[in-house]
């Protein structure tokens, strides 16, 4: 997903190792690897993911 780039040079320098694990295709939260590919549970999963590059796990354990 691409970003405004202001709203990335923010989320850059607020939250610099999420904004790099997210590079690295890594959960913000967790730091698992979340490789290309990977299913998720539902669409609204599939698509925090796109916003906020959080892997399944972390999201149940945040919203559920």
């Amino acid at each position: 997903m691409e970003r405004d780039p202001g709203l990335q040079e923010f989320i850059d320098k607020m939250f610099p190792e999420e904004a790099q694990r997210i590079r690295e295709r890594k959960c913000p939260f967790c730091g698992k690897p979340i490789p290309p590919g990977t299913e998720f549970k539902d669409e609204l999963s599939k698509r925090e993911f796109e916003i906020s590059g959080m892997c399944q796990a972390c999201q149940d354990d945040i919203f559920d």
